[in-house]
């Protein structure tokens, strides 16, 4: 498998895990959604210890669900 099958078979797990079509990492993001992405992405990286981590996907969840997100993820 050569890097891009890699690439494109990471974004598809991606996609089926998050139970969105592909496209929609292929849209182009806004500058806001992609500053808030990057800022979101560097706080985890920031946070050591796994309760920590439970938690922000706690509140993730639940901000996901009140938009109407039904994955059990």
């Amino acid at each position: 498998m050569d890097t891009l099958d890699a690439h494109a078979a990471t974004l598809n797990r991606l996609a089926r895990a998050l139970d969105v079509p592909v496209e929609e990492f292929l849209d182009e993001p806004s500058d806001s959604d992609a500053s808030d992405f990057l800022a979101l992405v560097q706080l985890w990286s920031e946070i050591e210890d796994r309760e920590g981590r439970r938690r922000v996907l706690s509140v993730a969840r639940q901000e996901a669900e009140r938009g109407g997100y039904k994955g059990s993820a």
